[in-house]
């Protein structure tokens, strides 16, 4: 019950102990080499270099600041998922204070390869510094995983229907959605499955699967029949198709700054393909592989590669890199005191 003393949870302090290592900072190694092929395939060709160093010359800075509204928009959607469950739960919090997590769940999940489910976890212990019991902090976890596998599945579903309709759907894109596919179906029933079936452990080889045993615990806190909750888990499927809305609509203005002006079905398709492979990818954020998919899409639908390159670049600052450090450094601050029992930080 939400009034009685909460109790510390271990599944929901986890996360904290795989910030980052320099055993882990390797996994950077691959995407970071993928970003540097690419660079260098653009600035090796002369007339592409100067149009790409030209463009970013003249971005024009006003769609930069409708760029970085549509991100304070992702957050705060990102933020409302929480706010809906901690509503249901008849708990108050502020909506800026739930951004403020969500801006360091984006950090951790970047910083550590766990497919989101670290950095979800992670929102567990931010929601008990909120005040929410553990049922319902573990609760808000599972539901934003299962509202990001769905959303993207949604959008991915979507963006294939509209390369079918144009005859794009080539061999490379059907083997990235099998990929993609095993995880959107498997994770989503795999934490539903699970709900029904608390007393299941995990045998000597799932025990290796990252932040499986974390999960396991939280999932034995939710309440029963939260996570089937149509009107929640719809709600938090919603604003997180308005998450990629908004960070489509940010590739969209950069392009606009860079002088292409790209209609927006185009813009979503090639965000979510490259989100897609983001996903599918082991490598934190997935860096190379989403800003090579990205340039491919918008070559594909006949942005310039310049363009296309000096776009997605802007938007992973936007998405990626500026956010990292004030994330790391709240994430750090947040949590560098202990929990007490009542919830908030000693």
């Amino acid at each position: 019950m939400e009034g009685t003393r909460a109790e510390p949870i271990p599944a929901l302090e986890e996360p904290l102990e795989g910030l980052p290592s320099k055993r882990r900072r390797g996994w950077w190694i691959p995407g970071v080499l993928v970003l540097i092929a690419l660079l260098a395939f653009i600035l090796s060709r002369h007339a592409e270099e100067k149009q790409f160093l030209e463009l970013l010359r003249q971005a024009r800075p006003a769609w930069l600041l409708v760029a970085a509204a549509f991100q304070v928009g992702t957050y705060l959607c990102v933020a409302a998922i929480w706010w809906v469950v901690l509503h249901r739960a008849r708990r108050k919090a502020s909506l800026w204070s739930l951004a403020r997590l969500s801006l360091m769940k984006l950090a951790f999940d970047q910083v550590i390869p766990t497919g989101g489910v670290g950095g979800s976890l992670l929102v567990g212990r931010g929601l008990r510094r909120e005040g929410a019991s553990p049922g319902t902090a573990a609760g808000a976890v599972l539901l934003t995983v299962l509202c990001f596998y769905i959303a993207q599945a949604l959008g991915v579903g979507t963006s294939l229907f509209f390369l079918w309709r144009r005859s794009e759907l080539n061999s490379w894109i059907q083997i990235l959605v099998t990929g993609f596919g095993v995880l959107a179906v498997l994770i989503p029933m795999a934490i539903l499955w699970v709900t029904r079936h608390r007393d299941w452990k995990p045998g000597r080889f799932t025990r290796r699967i990252p932040s499986l045993g974390a999960m396991l615990k939280a999932i034995a806190e939710v309440p029963p029949g939260m996570l089937l909750d149509p009107g929640l888990l719809a709600r938090g499927v919603v604003l997180q198709l308005a998450v990629y809305v908004l960070d489509a609509a940010t590739l969209g203005a950069m392009l606009r700054a860079m002088g292409q002006d790209v209609p927006l079905s185009t813009v979503f398709v090639s965000f979510m393909v490259a989100s897609m492979a983001e996903t599918v990818s082991i490598i934190p954020g997935g860096v190379g592989t989403y800003e090579a998919t990205s340039v491919g899409m918008l070559n594909l639908f006949g942005v310039p590669v310049e363009a296309a390159l000096a776009g997605t670049l802007l938007l992973r600052g936007f998405t990626l890199w500026l956010p990292l450090l004030p994330g790391l450094y709240l994430l750090r601050h947040a949590f560098g005191r202990p929990l007490e029992p009542g919830g908030q930080a000693g």
